[in-house]
């Protein structure tokens, strides 16, 4: 299975929108469906969000990042690989609950 185009780069583009704002829904918006999402889908998502979240400056866009994340791995196809990015984040910089949740996402590493 997988999800409609269309829908997925609607996910997309409000995920690398300009205003935090967006992002944030971007990212809540990414795991509505995450039962419909074939592998390739989870790895597109997965890597954008990443991406995203290792230059976010908006605590609350980066904290709908990571749970977007953590969502995305109920699908069984959220690999490690897809979330390197997470390594570039400055942990001593970010509220704890934010440092724990990338300790949680890249725990399998």
């Amino acid at each position: 299975m997988s999800v409609d185009a269309d829908r997925l780069v609607e996910v997309i583009r409000l995920i690398v929108d300009s205003d935090a704002r967006c992002r944030e829904l971007g990212a809540e918006k990414a795991t509505d469906r995450v039962s419909e999402y074939s592998g390739d889908d989870v790895a597109v998502v997965a890597s954008i969000l990443s991406l995203c979240a290792s230059c976010e400056r908006d605590t609350s866009a980066l904290e709908a990042q990571l749970n977007a994340l953590l969502g995305l791995g109920a699908s069984g196809w959220l690999q490690t690989e897809n979330m390197r990015r997470l390594h570039n984040i400055d942990r001593e910089t970010l509220p704890e609950p934010l440092g724990e949740y990338i300790d949680d996402l890249l725990e399998t590493d």
